[in-house]
């Protein structure tokens, strides 16, 4: 009979894992070194497989709005997108093994996805494939197909479980706050140099007004992580307590912390940030049924006294939030006048150019992708005296615009397929607040009108689909989750009724079949 080594399970496990502790050691000799910590980052990945494996949902949440980009993913990729991928192979695996872990399936979503997803496809083959230049392509722009895919992933990831309703608004926390990550960057780079590692893992983009104070001595500074902050903030707190609630006396630190949202917004210097705020507040207040109420006159009272109080004192607001407000017929500091203008007419001047273009790919997408010697042409393009500062942007496919990041890139069919996707997510969310569940209608509420604000944001002010897709598919990943598959309109109550569920907060849609 052969003889049986005995090991004992100590030995074993000493075995494995003193190597791995000299290897990790080696590595540490350099942390800030990125193949150092990538090789950290992966054993750790590694060793919390078991964790991955039962919190996914919650970690895909957590990460999905968090502006973290670790240095070492390949072309510093957001963490949400590899996250996605990692969470819907889990699911897959979970569901293969288990027949009770079943995806939450919405066919009236699945379908528009999939004809988009199709489209996107064919037009990469189409016109040169997936290459990526930090993979070592021989194109640029590819990624913005990998962001497409890992966020139809990711949607398909968050639908995976259902949200437990006693457990709704500690998720939505998750989904929201994490949103105020991305000030961490212009933090250290305002703290300095003992702070700048944590540029490793946030990225210092969004720092480019900083530097250029710094460098230049420029006299206006935009902090580009405040206006993510302030969507952040109002979202959860809109989500949470509802307008009604937010403007309750009794409850001062609520309206403070809101009013902290909209300052951020302001000083982020970013005219959009305060439109979609704007948006998101007014679609909210209808469907909190507040244009029926007192608050109504409220808040018009308040805008007019807003309004008189700026006419003044415009002059005197600090340059970023004078550059926020710069839409508005108010006379503003020169310097951040100009500055928005400057913006805006360099953006017009690339949609005169882009637009003639529009019928050559209306049946043929150009795709996303572009060759390393168009891109520097326009590089030069931008050097030369008089040159077209938007000729970059241009090449790059960042039209500043959200049909037409959609026209261009995939033609005729992509455009149909994404407005049959919009269509449909929001008759889901609509059905949602109409007829889900009386505790989340609040939560409903918010997720409706943000989705609704950034449609509108996307159509008429900025938008770009390879980086707004997860927007649209995150709302909707998380109202699926909380709610499930559609409401059945025969399970709904048979007649009209108000619900209180915040204070103030009337239902005004009817709760019975139309």
């Amino acid at each position: 009979m052969a003889n049986t080594i005995n090991i004992p399970k100590t030995h074993l496990i000493m075995g494995l894992c003193l190597p791995l502790a000299v290897m990790l050691g080696y590595f540490l000799a350099e942390p800030m070194d990125s193949g150092s910590m990538a090789v950290v980052v992966f054993v750790l990945v590694v060793l919390s497989v078991p964790l991955l494996m039962k919190w996914h949902h919650p970690i895909l949440i957590l990460s999905w709005n968090a502006i973290i980009n670790p240095v070492f993913l390949p072309g510093r990729a957001p963490l949400w997108l590899f996250v996605a991928a990692a969470s819907l192979l889990v699911a897959i695996v979970n569901r293969a093994t288990s027949p009770d872990e079943r995806f939450i399936n919405v066919p009236s979503l699945t379908r528009p996805l999939l004809a988009l997803m199709a489209v996107v496809v064919m037009t990469a083959v189409m016109t040169g494939g997936f290459g990526v230049r930090s993979l070592g392509g021989t194109r640029y722009g590819g990624k913005g197909y990998f962001y497409i895919f890992a966020a139809v992933a990711g949607y398909f990831a968050l639908t995976s479980k259902r949200i437990p309703a006693s457990r709704a608004w500690l998720y939505a926390a998750l989904f929201f706050l994490p949103g105020a990550t991305a000030i961490i960057a212009n933090l250290a780079f305002a703290a300095g140099p003992k702070l700048y590692f944590l540029f490793e893992f946030f990225s210092p983009e969004l720092t480019v007004d900083q530097v250029g104070r710094s460098v230049f001595q420029d006299d206006i500074v935009r902090i580009a992580g405040l206006t993510c902050v302030a969507p952040a903030l109002y979202s959860y707190l809109l989500a949470r307590f509802g307008i009604a609630g937010l403007l309750n006396l009794k409850k001062p630190l609520r309206l403070l912390l809101f009013l902290v949202a909209i300052a951020a917004s302001l000083l982020g210097g970013y005219r959009g940030g305060l439109l979609l705020f704007a948006f998101t507040f007014v679609f909210f207040f209808y469907f909190e049924g507040l244009h029926r109420t007192r608050y109504l006159p409220i808040l018009l009272c308040a805008i007019l006294i807003a309004g008189g109080l700026l006419v003044p004192f415009a002059e005197k607001l600090p340059l970023a939030a004078q550059r926020t407000l710069s839409f508005l017929p108010v006379k503003m500091d020169p310097i951040a006048q100009q500055s928005a203008d400057a913006s805006s007419e360099w953006r017009v001047q690339m949609w005169k150019n882009v637009l003639p273009e529009v019928p050559k790919y209306l049946f043929h997408g150009k795709g996303l992708g572009m060759s390393p010697n168009d891109l520097y042409m326009a590089q030069v393009s931008v050097s030369m005296p008089f040159g077209d500062q938007a000729a970059v942007a241009e090449a790059a496919g960042n039209y500043h615009n959200g049909p037409l990041s959609v026209l261009i890139p995939f033609g005729i069919y992509g455009m149909i397929a994404f407005a049959w996707f919009l269509i449909a997510g929001v008759r889901v969310l609509y059905r949602n607040l109409k007829f889900g569940d009386p505790s989340l209608r609040t939560l409903n509420g918010l997720i409706l009108a943000a989705f609704l604000a950034h449609i509108v944001f996307f159509l008429f002010v900025f938008g770009a689909l390879y980086s707004d897709l997860f927007l649209f598919l995150g709302l909707l990943g998380l109202g699926v989750s909380l709610n499930g598959a559609e409401p059945s309109v025969i399970e709904a109550p048979s007649e009209v009724a108000e619900i209180e569920v915040s204070p103030g907060y009337a239902e005004v849609i009817p709760l019975a079949p139309d």
